[in-house]
């Protein structure tokens, strides 16, 4: 994301630059070893691109570019998002006070993602964003349909989308004796059972050959 950052923000004339970064499957922030989760590398590596970006305009004579960036931080579980919260609000404090040129709001959703999708369409369409970026890193394969993925697409001027599934489950648990519940697995991702059957080398879990 840093390096889509800095191609972005690299025209001389450029003074504001503005996205909306929607994560569908937050989680709390941080996994219980203590490693960042999702949004708080994405806050993470905010910082330094705006660092990053601006360094090098000053070095090249130029005024800083002001980032402004929506984060809309989503789990099903009302709990998680409690937690993402307190996790969130130290690191929203510091960034406000070092990065004066990055300028972050944060919306909290606790829904499953189909259902706060028309919700989170409302906030970007009443914010005029034209750059968003989805990560939709959900757990299992049933969680996000392709016409949501499609209307992403096909709504905003600039989009990006992580998209991230169990392929293991899914090809282990795939029912192809069964046609008519082979069909249901597979509607969401608009994806046939002839395709399945058509590519079932590649779909194959035995191991590459060594030489």
């Amino acid at each position: 994301m840093r390096k889509w950052l800095t191609v972005r923000c690299k025209l001389p004339q450029q003074r504001r630059f503005r996205l909306a970064i929607v994560d569908g499957f937050a989680g709390g922030g941080r996994y219980q070893c203590g490693a960042a989760g999702s949004p708080i590398i994405f806050i993470e590596e905010l910082k330094s691109a705006s660092e990053e970006v601006n360094a090098h305009r000053v070095v090249q004579g130029l005024e800083p570019v002001e980032i402004e960036c929506l984060l809309v931080f989503n789990d099903a579980n009302r709990d998680v998002i409690n937690l993402l919260q307190r996790n969130v609000t130290p690191l929203l404090a510091g960034t406000s006070q070092n990065n004066p040129t990055l300028h972050l709001r944060v919306e909290y959703l606790h829904e499953i993602f189909e259902d706060a999708y028309p919700k989170i369409k409302n906030l970007l369409a009443k914010g005029r964003f034209r750059n968003v970026l989805f990560n939709l890193d959900q757990c299992g394969s049933s969680h996000v349909r392709q016409e949501t993925i499609c209307n992403i697409m096909h709504s905003y001027r600039h989009a990006e989308v992580f998209y991230t599934f169990m392929i293991d489950s899914l090809l282990a648990f795939l029912r192809k004796d069964q046609p008519e519940k082979l069909r249901k697995q597979l509607d969401h991702l608009g994806v046939c059972a002839v395709g399945i059957r058509e590519s079932e080398n590649s779909l194959s879990p035995r191991p590459w050959p060594v030489d």
